[in-house]
């Protein structure tokens, strides 16, 4: 009977934990929007595309994904009502700089979904009161999230040998018959050993000063030539057939 009890005290704790703005602990999550696009037409095409100084904007068949890095200028509460309209934010991991928490947050509406990084041993961190709901992840954990024919997948990465924490994001979207892989990274990794580090991935976004970095990979190999700053017009792409 003591088992019992204590077995629906466990129950109960986290149920509150979960009503505090934090969509689920654990290593998976699964979203289901809602919406008149996503439908599969023709060849399934992409952009990333800049946005501001920090901010980046994946669209996919009617998925809209915004990216910020979590050092910019472009994150803090004035910017953050500028930013476009996404069906889920990902904040990119911080690294050295004039990070704010999750205090610029506080401008999205209640229902956004946002995906933020959590050190191993760090605690969940408390949604800004009438913010988005948070969904932390750590290293290897994923989200899957569909709306209609549209599929995402977001997995938590780890960085190079000797590091801890979340590097960055790996994302793969697409549909029944193709997909997209594209890494988000929040490190400085040096192009050889990120290309080696991701086996399968299509495209690398890197962080720098100005502007982010694209990188092409040929499914985890160098495809040739130097990364290339990210612009306004965006960077067109294609799913692949896997």
């Amino acid at each position: 009977m003591g088992q019992g009890l204590r077995t629906v005290a466990v129950v109960a704790a986290l149920a509150l934990v979960c009503s505090w703005g934090v969509a689920q602990i654990g290593p998976r999550y699964v979203i289901e929007l809602r919406g008149k696009d996503g439908a599969t037409v023709g060849m399934a095409q992409g952009r990333v595309q800049l946005v501001a100084r920090g901010v980046v904007l994946i669209r996919f068949q009617g998925l809209r994904l915004l990216a910020v890095d979590a050092d910019s200028e472009a994150y803090s509460q004035e910017a953050a009502r500028d930013w476009p309209a996404a069906d889920l934010l990902l904040l990119v991991p911080a690294g050295a700089g004039h990070y704010d928490g999750l205090a610029p947050l506080r401008t999205l509406r209640a229902d956004m979904p946002v995906i933020v990084a959590l050190a191993a041993g760090e605690g969940v961190p408390a949604a800004p009161a009438g913010g988005p709901q948070l969904y932390p992840m750590q290293v290897w954990n994923t989200l899957d999230l569909r709306k209609k024919n549209t599929r995402l997948r977001v997995t938590a990465m780890a960085g190079a040998p000797g590091t801890r924490g979340v590097a960055g994001f790996m994302l793969e979207v697409g549909n029944s018959r193709s997909s997209y892989r594209l890494y988000v990274s929040g490190a400085r990794d040096e192009a050889p050993a990120l290309a080696q580090r991701l086996p399968g991935a299509d495209l690398a976004l890197l962080p720098a000063r100005e502007a982010p970095l694209l990188l092409a990979l040929n499914r985890g190999a160098p495809a040739g030539g130097a990364p290339a700053a990210l612009t306004t017009a965006g960077y067109a792409f294609t799913a692949i057939r896997r």
